[in-house]
């Protein structure tokens, strides 16, 4: 028996040994004492320790709610489009001008592709699409102009300061929509050269919630303003590029909050220390062994980086986790064309097996996507229509008559 394969019947045997607690009347984060950060604070506003500096942190008991887990749950978002115009240029729009893609239609795509990966879970509501003829506003408080802008994009010479994620909520007047409507996202879109990240967030008491980690990327507040005072999240897109790369930003959202809600902060593979390092324990770094699912750059069969059309063929254990948190199962050789050969296909391939059940381990919630999405475990239910009418939206032709 492999290393992996014994690791995979042995958590099997001790998955089912938590023990579920009455249901908290409010969740159990908001009882934690305020940690207050320790360590390097980083660019991406996050403090990092390292690994050796960890001995005093504790991981809070899990606490469960099976109400939380299951149901619809409705995660509002507003869409944010930066798409300046260009007086000089016939007044254009920078989409127009340069024909890029459509961001309100990317938007839907990436709610359906979350939905249908959370079997219904994670319901995105866009409750508003707010499109700006600005440039955003940078740190330093400057921002690009038409001039200045397009020079950059011609020699790609591109100012290095990042956009104010403060500015984003502040001169779209969202701050207090936020607060007041229970806002969870902000789906950020511009061109290139902006700088914004491809994903962050807010957590309330993050460093109570979650374990203190060397690798910044893991936890990008930036500068959102914490007086929001829920989970807060700011996608941020590019609508040069395709919906891949849209998934793919999203896809690195999950590995982050698997890492730090399950793994402490630790992502390595190889330990095999819980099971968001087991899900990505790939073949290519131990030959002979097969992978599990793999991660957002490297597919179970890949050898490098965005390797999403390769020919090669694997075993892998990928099948187990349809059952989570029993993840045995035979491993079965596996190609690129399970996911179309594509990126697209590979990143919504790779979201479908977050695990979504019923249940806990002591390693949190068997549903993946609390963590990912509903992260303050208080997102509302899908209030459902009434199930015994079939309605027609208004503004239909009258129906013909025979």
């Amino acid at each position: 028996m492999t290393r992996l394969a014994a690791w995979i019947s042995a958590f099997a045997c001790t998955a089912a040994a938590a023990v579920p607690a009455p249901p908290p009347a409010k969740p159990a984060w908001k009882s934690l004492p305020l940690v207050r950060p320790a360590g390097e604070k980083q660019t991406q506003g996050c403090y990092t320790l390292p690994l050796t500096a960890r001995a005093g942190w504790k991981r809070p008991p899990v606490v469960t709610n099976d109400k939380v887990a299951t149901g619809r749950k409705l995660a509002k978002v507003i869409v944010l489009i930066y798409n300046p115009r260009l007086p000089k240029h016939e007044n254009k729009t920078l989409t127009e001008y340069f024909k890029w893609n459509d961001a309100v239609e990317y938007s839907h795509i990436l709610a359906d592709v979350v939905r249908q990966a959370s079997w219904g879970y994670i319901n995105y509501e866009i409750v508003d699409v707010i499109e700006t003829a600005r440039f955003p506003k940078r740190l330093d408080g400057t921002r690009y102009d038409e001039e200045t802008y397009l020079e950059a994009k011609r020699t790609n010479n591109w100012f290095p300061i990042t956009s104010s994620y403060r500015g984003f909520f502040e001169e779209n007047g969202l701050l207090q929509r936020c607060k007041r409507e229970g806002i969870t996202e902000l789906w950020v879109w511009g061109a290139p050269g902006m700088h914004f990240d491809e994903f962050a967030m807010y957590i309330p008491n993050r460093y109570a919630r979650f374990g203190p980690t060397d690798n910044p990327w893991l936890y990008r507040p930036y500068d959102i303003p914490p007086e929001i005072g829920h989970t807060m999240w700011v996608m941020g897109f590019n609508y040069e590029v395709g919906a891949d790369n849209m998934i793919h930003s999203y896809a690195h959202r999950i590995e982050s909050m698997a890492a730090l809600s399950m793994a402490d902060g630790i992502w390595d593979p190889k330990t095999l220390r819980d099971p968001w390092n087991a899900f990505s324990w790939l073949e290519m770094d131990t030959p002979g062994t097969p992978s599990m699912v793999g991660n957002c750059h490297v597919p179970p069969n890949g050898q490098g980086g965005y390797d999403y059309n390769n020919k090669r063929r694997t075993l892998s254990w990928a099948d187990g986790w349809r059952n989570y948190p029993d993840v045995r199962a035979k491993p079965r050789v596996i190609g690129a064309a399970e996911w179309g050969n594509s990126h697209f296909g590979y990143m919504k391939w790779l979201l479908e097996r977050v695990p979504k059940f019923p249940g806990a381990t002591r390693y949190g919630y068997n549903n993946w996507w609390v963590m990912i999405a509903n992260t303050d475990e208080d997102l509302p239910e899908v209030k459902l229509p009434d199930p015994t009418r079939f309605v027609l939206p208004s503004g239909l032709p009258k129906p013909a008559t025979r």
